[in-house]
């Protein structure tokens, strides 16, 4: 969009509002059902956002990147759906099974990219590699995966994210799409 496109946006220019919900909607509804997988639910998220960038746009500098604010905005309060409704299992589940059939998220549409993950976590220390199986494959909660393996809760989640930091670092040459994906299991 346009350099001055926030000075549109401060003086309240109606026409600069309309540009920019055709703009970004479609885009932003879209990671929003990828994060709550409802896109009623998608649809009010990404409404909001925009009601409180109106609500707030006089603080906003006008260099700033507007798309990635409102991404980050999006995501942010999606988790925050998904952490108040405490569905967290729920969407992890919904999301492996996305995964393991590559083609039902239009960003998750070559078999290559899960096939490519699947083999690094094989590769993963035991202890990383344990953990990642339970959590990602066996959708165990944080409790259970700490009670079986005979470690803490706290224990469970380092060995996840060291997990997914080294997955991200054994695959950041092979497909610049993993990262992107792996900043999912990395949030939870």
């Amino acid at each position: 969009m346009e350099k001055n496109f926030i000075h549109r946006l401060q003086q309240r220019e109606n026409r600069a509002y309309v540009e920019l919900y055709d703009y970004y909607f479609a885009r932003l509804h879209r990671l929003a059902a990828n994060y709550v997988f409802d896109v009623e639910t998608a649809k009010d998220i990404v409404q909001s956002v925009f009601v409180s960038l109106y609500e707030r746009i006089d603080t906003l500098g006008e260099d700033m990147n507007l798309g990635a604010y409102l991404s980050v905005t999006v995501r942010n309060n999606c988790l925050n759906y998904l952490r108040d409704r405490r569905v967290e299992d729920k969407h992890k589940t919904l999301y492996l099974q996305a995964s393991e059939q590559a083609d039902a998220l239009d960003w998750l549409d070559d078999e290559e990219v899960i096939a490519n993950i699947k083999a690094v976590i094989a590769t993963l220390p035991d202890k990383y590699r344990k953990v990642c199986e339970l959590r990602f494959y066996g959708n165990l909660p944080y409790t259970e995966i700490a009670a079986q393996l005979g470690l803490t809760e706290n224990a469970v989640k380092v060995q996840v994210h060291r997990a997914v930091q080294k997955i991200k670092e054994l695959l950041a040459g092979a497909d610049g799409r993993i990262i992107g994906l792996l900043v999912f299991y990395e949030v939870f």
